[in-house]
């Protein structure tokens, strides 16, 4: 990511979705199948790769929430019923580590100056270029600003700060709860999420860098954990099965006063069509946990890889791909996301992702050990937050099935 492009700043108007009006000249016959994360950005890159369909051309993307788990059965196939599928930081690694991505720089070569592609989307592991982002991201603080400043709060720079403004909205009555975060979702990814936040910003770490063995469930580990249990105090009872989709909607619809939600959310909360909340969401990064220190969030990066095994023809499922995410694209849908083409301007729904980054928001870990971490968590500390057991044991068990996956994996040696 260009940091000089993450430090410019304009404002601009709320836009809907619309599709570039270019032409795909893509002359070519077969088919192209996408899998992908359903989220705004993707449906819209989903509609634009449509505009390639022709007689002779089937486009078919499929938008799902469980594409990790379809991704993973197909590139491990004999051959993958998915020419492409969109990624990020965490999802890639373990791709790339099976051998199962195909690299791009050959393709990238040939149609640089057709698509004006940037050197700052490509995705390197080593020499190969793995990926192609669109899109960057992180987590950040919203917050409902006419309630903060009925009540005289100021924005939470720690989570003691926000602690103690979630005591003070529990007497507001316009809302049900004070707080909302993403504590559910598919396969407890998104709890994992927010524990992974929290313990990077308290100065913890997933695993010994030189050993891989786990050290999540250590001192900080808990204290993060038990911090997450005692923010369940101020939100929904339904939380543990909220999604970050979820969580939108109680901020649209005035349900909370205050979110720890993904950056390219942010200009939802002005939509007229899903939003009664327009003009009074605010946002800034996310707590810090300790004074002084990083905001309790990580940077991400979205993108398009394409797997060894794919049945149709690469050249042409690039061209599709890079079609949708042309400059033409990200100019007239500008502030959809946070793109990482030059010729994004940000906004205001960025400025708290990119104040994010520069308070040294780390990106989120790109390595095998971190995924296996992420879903060890995220399948064992539901017990603590149900309130089934100890935090100590919640974060033993993911250490337990965390030290199994990487032996299994040969990270660990018996």
């Amino acid at each position: 990511m260009n940091k000089l492009q993450l430090l410019a700043t304009a404002a601009a108007v709320v836009a809907a979705p619309s599709l570039a009006s270019a032409e795909c000249d893509i002359d070519a016959t077969g088919e192209v199948n996408v899998i992908t994360n359903f989220f705004e950005t993707l449906e819209l890159l989903a509609n634009v790769m449509e505009e390639c369909e022709s007689e002779d051309l089937k486009i078919d993307v499929k938008l799902t929430t469980s594409h990790k788990e379809e991704r993973e059965q197909a590139f491990a196939a004999s051959t993958s019923p998915y020419d492409t599928s969109a990624v990020a930081n965490s999802s890639i690694t373990m791709l790339q580590a099976k051998g199962q991505l195909m690299p791009l720089n050959d393709l990238v070569e040939k149609y640089r100056d057709k698509y004006g592609i940037e050197d700052q989307m490509l995705i390197r592991f080593g020499d190969d270029i793995a990926a192609i982002a669109f899109m960057a991201n992180a987590q950040h603080f919203f917050y409902r600003k006419d309630l903060f400043e009925k009540h005289g709060l100021d924005v939470p720079e720690s989570y003691d700060d926000l602690l103690a403004a979630a005591k003070v909205l529990q007497s507001e009555e316009s809302i049900d709860f004070p707080f909302g975060a993403a504590y559910g979702g598919p396969g407890n990814w998104e709890r994992g999420n927010e524990f992974i936040n929290i313990l990077l910003a308290n100065g913890g770490e997933l695993f010994d860098p030189v050993t891989s063995e786990p050290v999540f469930d250590g001192p900080k580990g808990v204290e993060s954990l038990e911090l997450m249990g005692e923010l369940l105090n101020y939100m929904s009872p339904n939380a543990l099965s909220h999604d970050f989709g979820h969580v939108r909607q109680q901020l649209q619809q005035g349900e909370i006063a205050m979110a720890i939600q993904w950056g390219d959310q942010a200009a939802t909360m002005d939509n007229e069509n899903e939003s009664i909340v327009i003009g009074n969401v605010g946002f800034a990064p996310a707590p810090a946990m300790v004074e002084g220190g990083p905001p309790a969030a990580t940077f991400w990066w979205d993108g398009y890889v394409i797997p060894k095994n794919l049945d149709g023809d690469p050249e042409t499922t690039f061209q599709v791909v890079m079609h949708a995410t042309r400059a033409e694209v990200v100019e007239s849908n500008n502030d959809i996301t946070l793109w990482v083409r030059s010729n994004y301007v940000p906004s205001e729904y960025s400025k708290a992702v990119i104040d994010s980054v520069m308070a040294n928001a780390p990106p989120y870990p790109m390595n095998p050990q971190s995924e296996f971490a992420h879903g060890a968590i995220g399948n064992n500390i539901g017990d603590f937050l149900g309130g089934l057991e100890s935090a100590e044991q919640s974060l033993a068990d993911a250490a337990t099935d965390y030290r199994s996956a990487a032996v299994d994996a040969g990270f660990i040696s018996e």
